[in-house]
């Protein structure tokens, strides 16, 4: 990290703090800060789906009061922060109190970067005399264990995993002014003690300089900094490319890899046009394995991924491996990519996500009336394990790994993408293409009545035969045809009435059978593009996941569990 970006990311803390505003008049200024009290309060609490789910109304009644017996004599600090611990009481990574486009100058920054490694916070640059010390574990700040400074910076920080709990943290460990309030540090300290250990245990308490933004712009322009990227031997072709949005990589032997850094299109390179490179490179033979790094992706829309998804499924169902590589970063719809991933076969490498599984999502910005502190509060809850097998065994909770690989510190300093190498130098890891299913006894209705269409249970979820489901929906508005070219290898899916070609609805034998992952393409014709989602091949038919199906023709599919009946009705969207 270079001083210039670390100045950024001190200041940056204020999109917690806020810009702060300039003090007026005593009683102007509490009336105010009472008019933005209450809008926040209103708008969060009643444009939330539901604010209260992780907190209680007493709870932030008791947070309103508190800030209200201080509106005339709290700073402008300490008010911006009880804002934000007011709006952190949801628990919900994606709803908070987030200002601070403008830069104000007055917040005072220790002249040290700390960043997790292996598990521990690490010094990774600072004022000159950090030197000696860059890469060795933070113990703790003006005496207090470092344990406990993140839990008392908590409050403000809005999280619903421990990982990102961490990250906004760690946001604030260097910030003078927020390490002050919370009785970190003392008043208008000049220099703070900070401890570090290095591998053999030594401990050493360095003498950190508190600095204002002009004191580390002259250190930035002295030369009296050192980062991490000044002992760098070497930059991996991985390293994050914050130019682009996505790009590919030939990293040699057989593997192709997919940086995505930003869940949108990117306006110099279509995800059409780059879909076609991607589906080029891996028809071509030379790849086995094929990674998709999400791991710098903040989020944005899932569905840009969509193709690429499609190509990593039809990769893998050839009998190739695809690896997901996510981490802290992984945010937000990248995160809902990862599971996507993961849900066709692909490995997780890495650490756990930042975004959690289940979580409240698709956000809307707002801005307090006076002074125009920004923030954003969620509009749904995303239960993703009612939409994907690979995160039913999850809640609101970080996406662990299937293969744990951090990177380690002397691996950045050597120029080491620890993830990518270890894919590199390990044998593929690929899913099994061929499991075992059984005669399913789910009773399936269409709008009410009861179709008596065949499924086999496949690793616990249950799959249906195309040509039974197209049968299933004739007569509705979402009727469909099905049509089968050998030579392309491929399900053509149009709306339209269906025409049997005979065994629709018929019986299924008991005993067990093999189901084989299926290669051929499903096209949805209406919607001009392929059908994501695991389908297998059982005596020459095609068996789907109807929820896969269900999701594309946008109808609403819903379990009864009391009945045992899965209950579709075309004239509802789906949810």
């Amino acid at each position: 990290m270079n001083m210039k970006r670390w100045l950024a990311g001190c200041l940056g803390a204020a999109v917690i703090l806020g810009c702060l505003p300039l003090a007026g008049a005593a009683d102007d200024a509490a009336q105010r800060r009472q008019e933005d009290l209450d809008y926040l309060v209103e708008t969060l609490t009643t444009k939330h789906p539901d604010f209260y789910a992780n907190t209680t109304e007493q709870a932030v009644a008791d947070k309103k009061a508190e800030i209200e017996a201080e509106l005339d004599t709290a700073s402008d600090l300490d008010f911006a922060i009880g804002l934000a611990e007011l709006a952190a009481l949801a628990h919900d990574s994606h709803t908070m109190l987030s200002v601070g486009s403008a830069l104000s100058g007055q917040l005072r920054q220790l002249g040290m970067v700390p960043k997790w490694y292996g598990g521990r916070w690490t010094l990774t640059g600072g004022v000159a005399d950090c030197r000696s010390y860059i890469g060795q574990e933070i113990t703790s700040i003006n005496g207090m264990p470092i344990d406990e400074v993140t839990e008392r910076l908590s409050p403000m920080i809005s999280y619903d995993n421990a990982v990102e709990q961490r990250i906004r943290v760690g946001q604030l460990l260097y910030v003078a002014d927020v390490l002050e309030h919370y009785g970190v540090i003392d008043a208008d300290s000049d220099m703070v003690t900070v401890g570090v250990r290095d591998a053999a245990g030594k401990e050493t308490v360095l003498h950190i300089p508190c600095m204002t933004q002009a004191e580390a712009t002259a250190a930035l322009k002295a030369g009296e900094w050192i980062t991490r990227d000044m002992l760098r031997k070497d930059v991996p072709v991985t390293e994050p490319d914050r130019s682009v949005y996505y790009k590919l990589l030939d990293l040699g032997g057989g593997t192709l890899y997919m940086q995505y850094n930003k869940c949108f299109e990117d306006p110099n390179l279509p995800m059409e046009q780059f879909a076609a490179e991607v589906e080029g490179k891996l028809a071509s033979g030379k790849y086995t394995k094929f990674i998709i790094d999400l791991r710098s992706n903040g989020g944005g829309s899932d569905g840009v991924l969509y193709p690429i998804t499609y190509l990593a499924q039809q990769f893998l169902a050839k009998g190739n491996a695809v690896y997901a590589l996510a981490g802290e970063n992984t945010f937000s719809s990248a995160l809902i990519n990862t599971v996507q991933l993961k849900d066709i076969g692909a490995a997780v490498v890495g650490t756990p996500t930042g975004g959690s599984v289940d979580h409240f999502g698709a956000v809307t910005a707002f801005e307090l009336p006076n002074s125009k502190f920004r923030g954003q509060y969620s509009n749904k809850f995303i239960d993703l394990g009612s939409y994907y097998e690979a995160a039913k065994p999850y809640g609101v909770e970080s996406l662990p790994p299937d293969i744990t690989v951090g990177q380690t510190f002397s691996d950045y300093l050597n120029g080491i993408d620890t993830a990518v190498q270890y894919i590199l130098t390990h044998d593929a890891v690929k899913p099994e293409l061929r499991k075992p299913a059984v005669v399913s006894g789910a009773k399936i209705e269409v709008n009410g009545t009861p179709v008596a269409a065949a499924a086999y249970e496949i690793e616990g979820s249950n799959y249906f035969k195309l040509r039974d489901l197209a049968m299933a929906f004739a007569g509705t508005n979402t009727a469909f045809s099905v049509s089968w070219d050998g030579e392309a290898n491929q399900v053509t899916i149009d709306a339209g009435v269906y025409t049997p070609v005979g065994g629709e609805l018929e019986p299924l034998s008991g005993g067990g059978q093999t189901a084989t992952r299926a290669t051929a393409e499903v096209y949805l014709q209406d919607m001009g593009m392929p059908l994501v989602g695991k389908a297998y091949e059982i005596d020459g038919n095609h068996y789907f996941k109807l929820r896969d199906l269900c999701f594309m023709l946008g109808v609403r599919v819903e379990w009864d569990d009391a009945a045992q009946t899965i209950r579709i009705d075309t004239t509802k969207p789906y949810i």
